[in-house]
């Protein structure tokens, strides 16, 4: 199935460029007992985090699913430490060769040690809190009775082999801990199908708001080939509103004023052909009543920049996948492929786009100049 050979693909590009990078850090150090054996270990577990991502997955994470990926975050910044220090030594040709010595002495422990250090502090950085950060949005034809509308944005927490059950649950009771009068979800929720993980999501049932959840499909819920089981699972069973290119009124209930909440597939279905999902926001909006305000949930910031050009007028957009970049220098690539990289915009008069770091992370536990987050927004009339 599609999945199935994206993840086949995946391995063969992963494997292959993590081979590469094993034998260029392996000769660096090989001369040193203690940094090669750091090396071996560090590329065997690299090595063998991509199947565990699959096949070791729990209600909660345990050490066989978050070591492997450990040893992935320590062969990242080996790789990156040792190019940086392959520059600085074609730098220090042109000196004297007891300067040069001395640097290749200086480079061969400092680079090691420097990577366990990033390493450890970008895995704490995972394990701290989310920091909740607030945006108020002015916003025109609000009426006055969603003043002060509270919405609560998660994004990108990555339900799977390193995110369970006990951070669903915090999540949850921190959401209900501020009161919001409806909670955004805007993708990348889950990282596996529901039967491996309905146990671990079963908390978002317990989310409370005045108007309710509202979810939209993030690339890797197309990437665990579950998606439609998902969208059923989530509606049915959590009491979550799914939006598959649809829209959710919210009607105020003195005098029959209106939020329209829309929802966007994500790109990513397009890409893979997944039948019966694309990204259509057009269609998404069809019906909003004229004259009150539209927020667009989309996962991704290109499907964003989709909804700006399909649509005449959107108020608000939601977005998160970007981690905003996730652990540095990856923000540099993230930055330039995205038309929104994290924080709010304003493309034009009367519309804003905000993009989520989002809660958590994908893949190796890391967390580097770009901290997890959740976001209360607040709406007010322009």
């Amino acid at each position: 199935n599609r999945s199935s050979l994206m993840r086949l693909q995946m391995m063969i590009v992963i494997q292959t460029i993590m081979f590469f990078i094993s034998y260029y850090v392996y000769r660096a150090y090989k001369i040193s007992r203690v940094w090669s054996k750091l090396t071996i270990a560090a590329a065997s577990l690299a090595h063998i985090s991509f199947f565990t991502q699959f096949l070791v997955i729990n209600d909660n994470p345990t050490v066989l699913s978050i070591l492997p990926f450990l040893g992935f975050s320590l062969m990242i910044f080996l790789g990156m430490g040792t190019v940086a220090g392959d520059i600085g030594t074609f730098l220090f040709i042109p000196f004297t060769v007891k300067i040069s010595v001395g640097y290749q002495r200086f480079k061969l422990h400092s680079v090691p040690v420097a990577a366990v250090i990033l390493t450890l502090w970008s895995f704490i950085n995972t394990l701290l809190p989310p920091q909740h950060t607030t945006v108020h949005i002015p916003m025109k034809g609000l009426a006055r009775e969603f003043d002060n509308f509270h919405i609560i944005h998660l994004s990108d927490i990555h339900v799977g082999p390193t995110t369970g059950k006990e951070f669903v649950d915090w999540m949850v009771h921190r959401s209900n801990s501020h009161d919001p009068d409806a909670v955004f979800i805007t993708g990348d929720l889950v990282d596996s199908s529901v039967k491996r993980l309905k146990r671990a999501v079963h908390g978002l049932k317990n989310l409370k708001s005045k108007y309710g959840t509202y979810y939209v499909t993030g690339n890797h819920e197309y990437y665990t080939n579950d998606v439609d089981n998902w969208l059923r699972h989530l509606s049915s069973s959590l009491g979550i509103h799914t939006l598959h290119n649809q829209h959710h009124l919210i009607t105020a209930s003195n005098n029959g004023s209106h939020l329209c909440i829309g929802g966007i597939d994500d790109p990513q279905a397009e890409k893979m052909s997944y039948e019966g999902h694309s990204p259509d926001p057009v269609s998404a909006v069809e019906g909003c009543p004229e004259g009150h305000p539209i927020i667009l949930l989309a996962h991704q910031p290109k499907g964003a920049k989709m909804a700006l050009d399909a649509l005449p007028r959107v108020d608000l957009i939601l977005s998160g996948h970007t981690h905003g970049g996730q652990f540095f220098p990856v923000h540099i690539p993230v930055w330039l492929v995205n038309p929104f990289f994290a924080g709010l915009y304003h493309p034009w008069e009367g519309c804003h786009v905000y993009v989520s770091r989002g809660l958590r992370f994908y893949g190796a536990p890391m967390r580097f100049l770009s901290y997890p987050q959740y976001t209360s927004i607040f709406l007010h009339p322009a």
